[in-house]
C-alpha cells in the first residue's frame, strides 16, 4: 500500500512540476520522502522543485541526501553544479560537473555549459575541450558545431573555424547557417573571392533564403563589387524580410551611398528603417556619424540624445556623449559644451576602470581634456595609449593633435614624424 502511495506522490509531483506548480510539487516529493527515506526519486524531485523556487541551499541539501542513498549518482553531482551556477559560483559549478563526469555522467548540455563558463574565463583550451565533448555526445546538433566555430573566431583562429564548418557541411549539408558563417569569415579575412564563391553556392542551394542574400550583399559591399551589390539589394527589397535582416540590408545600402558621398541618401535610408524599428542603437549611431561628418549639428544633438536613451553599450554611449558636447560647442553653446566635457572626463574614467581595454574611452577622455585645455592630462593619456599599442601610430598621432592645440608646432611636427615612421599612410 505504501509503495502505491509513494509512486502516486512521485507521479503527482512530476505532473505539478510540468505545470510549473513548484511549491505544490515540493510538498508531494516531501511526503514521498517521508514514506521512502532512502528514495533517490523523492530527493531528486525535491532538489529540482527547490531550485526552480530559487531555494538554492535547500536544493543542494536535497541533492546531497540523494547522494547519501546513491554516492555514485553522477546526475546528482550535475544537478548540484547547476545550482551552484545559479548561485553565481562558477568555480564550484565546474567542480561538481567534473565530479559528475568522474562518476560516468556525460551530457551535451553539461559540456556546453562548461564551454560557456570557460569562454567567460577566456580559457580557450578548456572551452574547445568542452564544446568538442558536447559535439561527441550530440554529433547532429548543428548549434553546437556553430558555437565551436564562433569560439575559434572569438580567438582569431579562423582556419580552425573553417575546418569546423567543413566538418559540419559533411555531416549536415542542409545547415545553411554554416554557409553564412563561412562567408562572414572569408569576408572578415578579406578573402573576397572565396567569400563570394561560397555565397553563390549557398544561394544556389537555398535560393529563397533572404538571410543568405543579405550575407552575400555584405560580401559584395566589402569587396567593392558595388554594381552587383545594388542589383542584389533590389532583389532583397522585393521580398518580405524580418526586421533584423531589413536592418542589416539598410546598413549595407547606407555604406554604398557613403562610398559615393551620397550622405543625404544614406541618412534617409537609415532614418526610414530606424523609424520602423523604434530607435535602433546601431542605426542611430550610423546616422549620428553621418551628421557629425557633414556638420549637421542640430541633428547630432537630437540623435545623440536619442542614442543615449537606448540600451546601448559603452562605445555608443561614449560616442553619443562626446558628439553631443562637440555639437553644442559647434552650435555656439560653449558654456554648456565645456560643462559636458568636464562631466565626460569623470564618466569616461569610470568606464575605463570597469573596462581597461575600452580604447575609445581613453580617446574621448583625451579629446575632452584637450577641449578643456588640460593638456598635461591629455598627454598622459596619449602616453598610456602608446604603451598600450606600441606597434600603432595612434599615441604619437594624439600627441601631435594635442601639441597643435597647445600651439607647440615643433613638438607637434616631431610626433607627426614618429607616427608616420610607424604607419606611413596614417591620416594626419
Amino acid at each position: 500500500m505504501n509503495g502505491e502511495t509513494f509512486q502516486d506522490k512521485i507521479a503527482q509531483g512530476l505532473g505539478l512540476m510540468s505545470e510549473g506548480r513548484y511549491a505544490a510539487a515540493k510538498e508531494c516529493f516531501a511526503e514521498a520522502a517521508e514514506l521512502e527515506p532512502k528514495s533517490t526519486e523523492a530527493y531528486r524531485g525535491l532538489g529540482d522543485a527547490c531550485a526552480n523556487m530559487e531555494e538554492y541551499d535547500e536544493a543542494i541539501a536535497n541533492f546531497q541526501k540523494l547522494l547519501l542513498a546513491d554516492e555514485k549518482n553522477g546526475e546528482a553531482y550535475y544537478s548540484i553544479g547547476n545550482v551552484w551556477l545559479l548561485k553565481g559560483d562558477k568555480l564550484k559549478a565546474v567542480e561538481y560537473y567534473n565530479k559528475a563526469e568522474n562518476r560516468g555522467y556525460a551530457s551535451a548540455q553539461m559540456y556546453q555549459i562548461m564551454a560557456n563558463i570557460f569562454l567567460d574565463a577566456n580559457d580557450m583550451p578548456q572551452t574547445i575541450r568542452s564544446i568538442s565533448r558536447a559535439i561527441q555526445k550530440a554529433p547532429f546538433d548543428g548549434e553546437l558545431r556553430l558555437f565551436k566555430a564562433r569560439i575559434y573566431i572569438m580567438f582569431s583562429r579562423f582556419e580552425e573555424a573553417l575546418e569546423t564548418l567543413d566538418e559540419m557541411e559533411r555531416i549536415l549539408p542542409d545547415a545553411f547557417e554554416a554557409y553564412s558563417l563561412r562567408v562572414q569569415i572569408y569576408t572578415g579575412m578579406k578573402r573576397y573571392d572565396e567569400a563570394l564563391q561560397c555565397a553563390k553556392k549557398a544561394r544556389e542551394r537555398f535560393p529563397a533564403d533572404m538571410g543568405l542574400a543579405v550575407t552575400q550583399l555584405k560580401a559584395l559591399v566589402s569587396a567593392d563589387r558595388d554594381e552587383e551589390a545594388e542589383d542584389l539589394l533590389a532583389t532583397i527589397r522585393g521580398n518580405q524580410i524580418s526586421a533584423e535582416l531589413r536592418k542589416d540590408a539598410v546598413i549595407q545600402e547606407a555604406t554604398l551611398h557613403i562610398k559615393k558621398q551620397r550622405f543625404s541618401e544614406a541618412y534617409e535610408a537609415l532614418s526610414m528603417v530606424n523609424e520602423a524599428l523604434g530607435n535602433d542603437a546601431d542605426i542611430l549611431y550610423l546616422m549620428l556619424d553621418i551628421c557629425a561628418k557633414t556638420g549637421k549639428f542640430e541633428r547630432v544633438i537630437n540623435l545623440s540624445e536619442s542614442l543615449m536613451q537606448t540600451d546601448c553599450g559603452d562605445f555608443y554611449l561614449a560616442s553619443a556623449m562626446y558628439f553631443h558636447a562637440e555639437a553644442l560647442e559647434a552650435s555656439g553653446k560653449k558654456d554648456s559644451a565645456m560643462k559636458e566635457y568636464r562631466e565626460l572626463t569623470g564618466k569616461l574614467r569610470k568606464m575605463t576602470i570597469r573596462h581597461p581595454d575600452f580604447y575609445e574611452g581613453y580617446l574621448y577622455r583625451l579629446l575632452s581634456h584637450t577641449k578643456l585645455q588640460e593638456y598635461d592630462k591629455a598627454l598622459e593619456l596619449a602616453d598610456f595609449v602608446k604603451e598600450l599599442y606600441p606597434e600603432k601610430a595612434d599615441g604619437h598621432a594624439f600627441k601631435h593633435f594635442i601639441y597643435k592645440e597647445k600651439g607647440d608646432v615643433e613638438l607637434a611636427e616631431k610626433e607627426k614624424e614618429q607616427a608616420l615612421q610607424i604607419q606611413p599612410k596614417f591620416p594626419l
